[in-house]
């Protein structure tokens, strides 16, 4: 394999709740009662103008990008709220150490919005080994994460066959196991590994200790 993208919220960064406490929030002030609340698989892999969308149809473009912008900003504020639990995966910090002393070409894919990756870079430090300005995030002009992993593997110079993605989301790696990744890793914990695999990962980790650095001398399929 000749390159590694990585998804971030719920892969390098275990946030999930932090994000389903600000949906809640969303969801409250939009549909005003809590009584079919829905769970955590709502929310997890749309992106965020879908899932207001399904929230709330009756809402304009503009108010949808009005509200996925309150939703983020709930998101971070919850996230300086609780420092004792932000902080990048288990084996994370070493995992991308390695991968720049090994100089394999490696990338950030992420459905978040450019606020949180600013947020990101000032809160991890992440500019040790990311450039901030190849990211791929959501600016508005991809329909799933299998479209935003082509672009990635494009500004890395190859082409997804050829690459290796690390997902934590079950559409993510749907989507992108339908474009052609060379190879993918699903993250996360023991409760959706079947799903992840059934979606279409290659391989299951619970964090980066569990990485194996062989597969990035597999040899890719003819």
């Amino acid at each position: 394999m000749k390159a590694v993208l990585l998804d971030f919220n719920g892969t390098l960064f275990f946030d999930s709740g932090f994000h389903l406490e600000a949906w809640g929030k969303i969801y409250r002030e939009l549909r005003g009662n809590t009584d079919d609340e829905p769970g955590k698989d709502f929310y997890c892999g749309p992106r965020n103008d879908v899932i207001i969308q399904n929230i709330a149809p009756w809402l304009t473009p503009e108010e949808r990008r009005e509200c996925s912008r309150r939703k983020e900003a709930l998101y971070r504020q919850i996230c300086e709220e609780n420092p004792e639990r932000v902080h990048l995966a288990p084996g994370a910090e070493e995992f991308l150490q390695n991968l720049k002393e090994r100089q394999v070409p490696f990338i950030l894919a992420s459905a978040s919005i450019k606020e949180n990756i600013d947020f990101y870079f000032r809160q991890f430090g992440l500019d040790r080994w990311f450039d901030k300005n190849q990211c791929v995030y959501d600016d508005g002009t991809y329909t799933h994460k299998g479209e935003m992993h082509i672009e990635a593997a494009r500004r890395l110079g190859t082409v997804l066959t050829q690459c290796i993605v690390v997902e934590d989301s079950i559409n993510a790696i749907s989507h992108t196991k339908a474009k052609g990744a060379g190879m993918l890793v699903g993250i996360g914990t023991e409760s959706v590994k079947n799903d992840l695999l059934n979606a279409g990962a290659d391989h299951f980790i619970h964090d980066f200790t569990e990485f194996k650095r062989e597969w990035l001398a597999s040899e890719i399929p003819e």
